[in-house]
């Protein structure tokens, strides 16, 4: 097998434990905002943020990483290949903002969802937590932002 092969082999597994990580994180977030139910997006955002710091944050670390090495093995230029530039700056946007915006937003709900459990009953600022946009925002532009990344790499316009 030889460097190329590898780093591929490597970035495809990466790659999966990324998107896995992106659904089981944004299920029970898009889950939560269709209940009115405290308990139920409580437990959803609680179940989201072990997601994310579970399998959505070690999967783009890893696809970071993997995608430098199979890039370089394979002799790509980030200048001469503008498809590949484009490629990093967008996933630099999700790794750099919208993955931390995402993680601070799920465990801040985590937080209030904790102390809330302790008096047995919601809290006001549980409440205005589960109602901030934050974690939908941000997971969505994740989403959308993979998608477009997949299509530079499949199609390398420029």
């Amino acid at each position: 097998m030889d460097a190329v092969t590898f780093w591929r082999l490597g970035h495809l597994l990466a790659l999966f434990l990324m998107m896995a990580g992106l659904g089981a994180t944004m299920l029970p977030v898009y889950r939560s905002w269709s209940s009115k139910d405290i308990s139920f997006q409580m437990h959803a955002f609680s179940q989201a943020a072990a997601n994310e710091t579970g399998l959505l944050l070690p999967g783009v670390l890893l696809t970071g990483a993997t995608g430098v090495f199979w890039g370089s093995a394979a002799g790509y230029h980030f200048i001469r290949d503008g498809w590949l530039l484009a490629m990093w700056l967008l996933y630099v946007l999700i790794a750099g903002v919208c993955l931390p915006l995402l993680g601070l937003s799920l465990r801040r709900i985590r937080l209030f969802a904790l102390q809330a459990a302790k008096t047995g009953k919601a809290t006001p600022d549980l409440e205005e937590a589960l109602h901030d946009n934050v974690p939908l925002v941000f997971g969505t532009l994740i989403i959308v932002l993979s998608v477009i990344i997949t299509w530079l790499a499949i199609y390398k316009p420029f």
